[in-house]
């Protein structure tokens, strides 16, 4: 079963917008399925940055992500 898919619409710049259509042109693959899968890549690059820091954070005996870790904490001294 595949995942289900959220609508989402935003702005691009004419930059980006020319690469996609260059990339529709010559591949024959929809805009939006081209960018569904770049931003799915880094997202996944996202997630396996935050799982190292979530490691480096509790090696250093911190809290880790899910711990509540970031703007909250005040400093101590």
């Amino acid at each position: 079963m595949a995942a289900e898919l959220k609508d989402f619409r935003g702005k691009i710049t004419v930059e980006t917008y020319c690469v996609l259509e260059a990339e529709h042109r010559v591949t024959g693959d929809d805009q939006s399925a081209i960018v569904r899968v770049v931003l799915h890549e880094w997202a996944m690059k996202k997630l396996e940055i935050a799982k190292v820091m979530d490691s480096l954070l509790r090696s250093e005996g911190l809290p880790g992500m899910g711990d509540g870790a970031g703007g909250n904490r005040r400093e101590q001294g």
